[in-house]
């Protein structure tokens, strides 16, 4: 019994670590591609 609730709470721990891994990596991408279009429209203008 204690080997189940020790196994489920440890993969309780990989699932959630693997799903910030994801959102960070999606949120860095996203804020990445978000400044690239802040430099090239406020800071690139054409002269």
């Amino acid at each position: 019994m204690y080997d189940t609730s020790q196994f489920a709470t440890a993969m309780l721990a990989l699932v959630f670590t693997g799903g910030l891994l994801v959102t960070g990596q999606l949120f860095i991408e996203q804020r990445a591609q978000r400044d690239i279009v802040y430099a090239t429209t406020h800071l690139l203008r054409p002269i």
